[in-house]
């Protein structure tokens, strides 16, 4: 049986408003051009990441489809911020929220500037003091990420 993928429409730049309480710069970033969408294909990831700075995105979102499960992007995104230090990987789905309802409408990986995602978090090297979130889901290695920022 062959399957068949349903194509989701998603109104993005309804989206990154709708987030704009817990992610400003995300919706300023959209606005800017500065955010590109695009399928998934991991190749085209690893270039990114090796280009990135050299990219003229600051954010690049990623759609799976229904390729990977949401335990198979969470592990991806996990294994992705322990073996490199230029980006930072994050990702959405629309069956996982924190509570905050702000999960992307279709499932995601995110790839970010690490010490771009850092300023605008915490304001270091920056005079505007922008925090972002991780729309809803992000990764379970927050806790991990906070304990090793705690030993340093």
């Amino acid at each position: 049986m062959e399957r068949k993928e349903v194509e989701v429409k998603v109104n993005w730049l309804q989206y990154f408003h709708s987030i704009k309480k817990v992610c400003p710069w995300s919706y300023e970033s959209y606005l800017n051009g500065t955010t590109k969408i695009t399928k998934f294909d991991e190749d085209i990831l690893v270039l990114n990441e090796q280009n990135f700075q050299r990219l003229p995105w600051e954010v690049i979102v990623y759609l799976p489809g229904d390729d990977l499960t949401l335990n198979a992007i969470d592990e991806y995104v996990a294994f992705l911020n322990e073996c490199q230090n230029t980006c930072e990987y994050l990702w959405s789905h629309p069956t996982f929220s924190k509570g905050g309802q702000n999960q992307t409408p279709v499932p995601v990986i995110i790839q970010q500037d690490r010490k771009r995602l850092m300023e605008l978090r915490y304001g270091s090297n920056s005079s505007t003091k922008k925090k972002t979130s991780k729309s809803s889901a992000g990764s379970n290695n927050e806790k991990k990420k906070g304990q090793k920022e705690e030993e340093r």
